[in-house]
């Protein structure tokens, strides 16, 4: 069934600012347990306007998975994964919808019935009937794409050029990474240093070995090749620290970039499209949900 969520302004710049990631993050166990892989999570914000609030379509995420955050997750323990090829980012100066809001009756039926209480209605997620799906497609179908959501760098290219030098993070940044804020741009330039600082920790903590599947590299053929991993990409707004790094296998590295897998941490798992789950097999630094 598809859903219908909140998402507050501020939280929707800064993750457009830091490289939209294409997932959305709650408490509300209504985004894990309400709605199907392949189905759609439609997202609405308040825009702040001299008139008052205005309330815009920023994004319909079609789910491609469904993971647990790591514990203390400031925005939620719930992720939803939207695909990358298939979900939008609508431009956010879009046509203001507050009418248009009003109009839905959403499963079980009750409609929004004042302008001044639509963000306090949508602080719950609601589930969406078939009349209101086919409404929001229609409202939607000639919005413009969010151009910054989708000028970001290659995570590959990106990990490549941190494992190279700081040079080519720079240069990468500079050629690629369109679509951040100047400011998360500069961060990413700069914090190279730091990058390899934690991945040198990975090493010794893990012997240079593969997290997922125990590759030694260095046991077998004498020379270091697994490598880091951001969870959540750092081009897409991830963080650079050593809670969202793990260090894996020129293998692994490849297959989860090219299927883009996502990680689970309730059972601190990589969830791959095809169904397919593999668990860490070596884990020092990494605490699982509850």
């Amino acid at each position: 069934m598809d859903l219908l969520a909140y998402w507050r302004w501020d939280n929707y710049v800064r993750d457009i600012d830091g490289g939209a990631g294409f997932h959305f993050n709650s408490n509300q166990k209504r985004l894990r347990t309400d709605i199907e892989i392949g189905e759609q999570l439609w997202t609405v914000g308040g825009r702040p306007g001299v008139g008052g609030i205005q309330y815009v379509l920023l994004a319909c995420l079609q789910v491609s998975a469904k993971t647990f955050n790591a514990p203390g997750y400031k925005y939620g323990k719930h992720r939803l994964w939207g695909d990358r090829k298939r979900s939008r980012y609508f431009l956010s100066d879009g046509p203001d919808i507050t009418e248009s809001l009003l109009r839905l009756n959403f499963d079980p039926a009750n409609p929004i019935k004042e302008k001044r209480r639509i963000g306090q209605s949508l602080q719950t997620i609601r589930r969406l009937n078939r009349d209101d799906v086919r409404l929001l497609l229609a409202w939607s179908k000639d919005l413009p794409p969010e151009p910054r959501a989708y000028e970001v760098a290659d995570e590959a290219k990106l990990e490549q050029a941190f494992e190279s030098s700081e040079t080519a993070v720079k240069e990468t940044v500079s050629e690629f990474h369109l679509g951040v804020s100047e400011n998360r741009r500069l961060q990413l330039q700069t914090s190279y240093r730091r990058n390899r600082t934690l991945v040198e920790k990975l090493h010794r903590l893990y012997s240079s070995r593969c997290q997922i599947c125990g590759f030694d590299p260095r046991l077998l053929y004498g020379a270091q090749a697994c490598c880091g991993h951001h969870i959540v990409y750092l081009s897409r707004g991830g963080r650079d620290e050593v809670g969202n790094l793990l260090l894996i296998c020129p293998n692994h590295h490849e297959v989860i970039h090219a299927t883009d897998a996502v990680f689970d941490f309730k059972d601190l798992h990589y969830v791959f499209p095809n169904g397919r789950r593999e668990p860490l097999v070596l884990n020092r630094h990494l605490q699982a949900a509850s």
